[in-house]
């Protein structure tokens, strides 16, 4: 009897293990395949395996600088991140309205695209797409009218609504920039008008033209020549047309942002398509911006080529 019963236990406690070791893998807060951080783990495992590195641009040896108007840009490869050109590169330059890249990925980094704002006054320094008082406006509209149009209106209104107010919004901006590795820029206003302590360097804002690409709004929206825009009622019409004039015209050019103050002269973070690679360039202090950018594509064309990354 004492045998036949040990033995019925014993298959008894083997049967509640085996219950246990099943449920241990079909309980969704145990079974791996129902567990999330175990799903994006594998996700990623797969991803890093699958991960090809992009070609690696090279400079012909025999390449000489081009003859443009200034001594102050650069030329990067996008995905490798690699200075393909420059000169004075780390120098201090004035960026004028490029600084509404800053402004532009900053804004879109503390509000919802689509919270509608109220205007409370009217701006009218430099170029404004003629916001009136009271209208009602979305995050969005003004992204675009930032990026398209340049508009020194919609970058005051995107800056006052920040609960901390405009100097809040710019300790933002350079927040911003620190996080990005900027090292040589400094902001104190939100549209690049002239002030001696509002700076940064041809690398920084190549730098801060990568990091825009990042957000498929700003990537999306720097393409476009002409954009309609209303407010939230559709009364009000603002109708954006592109301050960058290679756009449309020279094929490689899809963005990036212009700039120009007297004090600045001319600015362009300019975003190339180089045979399917994309390139930035960045010129300041210039006498001939856009000149100059269609120059560093030409040279571009002549001197860089793509090798497959050899490990």
């Amino acid at each position: 009897m004492n045998y036949v019963f040990i033995q019925k236990n014993r298959i008894f406690f083997l049967a509640i293990a085996l219950f246990l070791l099943l449920n241990l893998f079909f309980l969704p807060s145990f079974s791996s395949w129902n567990n999330p951080a175990i799903k994006n783990t594998s996700s990623s495992a797969i991803n890093l395996l699958n991960y090809q590195h992009p070609p690696i641009p090279q400079v012909d040896k025999t390449a000489v600088k081009p003859a443009i108007s200034t001594p102050y840009y650069i030329l990067l490869d996008v995905d490798t991140n690699r200075i393909l050109l420059s000169n004075n590169s780390n120098s201090r330059i004035y960026p004028a309205s490029v600084t509404k890249l800053a402004t532009a990925l900053t804004a879109l980094n503390i509000y919802p695209l689509d919270e509608v704002i109220t205007v409370k006054q009217e701006y009218n320094e430099g170029k404004v797409m003629e916001l009136k008082a009271n209208e009602k406006i979305t995050i969005r509209s003004l992204v675009n009218a930032l990026l398209i149009y340049s508009a020194n209106d919609a970058a005051f209104n995107l800056a006052t609504h920040n609960s901390d107010g405009i100097s809040g919004f710019v300790s933002e901006m350079n927040k911003l920039a620190q996080n990005n590795g900027l090292k040589n820029t400094h902001f104190t206003n939100v549209d690049g008008l002239h002030h001696p302590n509002h700076y940064s360097t041809p690398y920084d804002l190549a730098q801060l033209g990568r990091s825009a690409l990042k957000l498929e709004t700003i990537r999306d929206t720097v393409k476009k020549t002409n954009l309609t825009v209303t407010d939230v009622d559709g009364y009000y019409i603002h109708t954006l047309t592109t301050t960058n004039e290679l756009l449309g015209i020279v094929p490689e050019i899809e963005g990036l942002k212009t700039g120009w103050t007297p004090e600045a002269d001319g600015c362009f973070v300019g975003l190339i398509n180089f045979k399917g690679h994309y390139l930035i360039s960045v010129v300041a202090v210039s006498q001939d911006r856009f000149g100059d950018t269609q120059k560093i594509i030409d040279w571009t064309k002549k001197y860089v080529y793509y090798q497959k990354y050899q490990p």
